[in-house]
């Protein structure tokens, strides 16, 4: 199943009756540091009971259909591609994930000492998720998410310098990232 992302095109948005540690999560997953919301993602995993790990890790493999490889206690990988996952497509784990899961783990993240102070414009924070990244150029430019391969016959979409552009990292399928 392809992951490329036109713009316009999301998840489901979240319900209007929200839990509030959920809308805490949320926010916290959509304006706090990348770094400190995996770190407490990585401290919040490991306090999960194997059940409701096995169940995140089932709704990063649906939403964001990535980590086919890893095993619920891969924290660090989990945190990591769940982290960056949803920051590329707003509300696709959520959306995913059952909610006495995700309450599970919102609660735990956002207990995680790794969130202390993060919480600073949450009283003005409207709770309304981004646009996903705009990714139609790299299906236009010839690149297959579900291969990692490139058409050869084809070039990978270019920034203002000429540099092949969103070049290195990526989610991969196996936890490992992409290149």
């Amino acid at each position: 199943m392809s992951r490329i992302h036109v713009k316009g095109r999301r998840a489901p948005a979240p319900p209007a009756q929200e839990d509030p540690v959920v809308r805490q999560y949320r926010f916290l997953l959509r304006e706090a540091p990348p770094d400190a919301v995996e770190a407490a993602h990585r401290d919040g995993l490991g306090r999960l009971s194997p059940e409701e790990q096995r169940e995140v890790l089932g709704a990063v493999q649906r939403g964001l259909v990535a980590g086919q490889r890893l095993r619920p206690d891969d924290t660090d990988q989990l945190a990591h591609l769940l982290v960056l996952g949803e920051r590329r497509t707003p509300n696709a784990f959520i959306a995913a994930c059952s909610p006495s899961a995700l309450r599970s783990l919102s609660r735990v993240v956002v207990a995680s000492d790794a969130c202390f102070g993060l919480f600073g414009r949450y009283a003005a924070w409207d709770g309304k998720d981004p646009e996903p990244a705009d990714d139609s150029a790299w299906a236009d430019a010839g690149f297959n998410p579900d291969s990692g391969r490139w058409n050869p016959s084809r070039k990978a979409p270019t920034d203002a310098s000429g540099i092949a552009s969103g070049t290195g990292g990526g989610l991969g399928g196996d936890g490992g990232g992409g290149g």
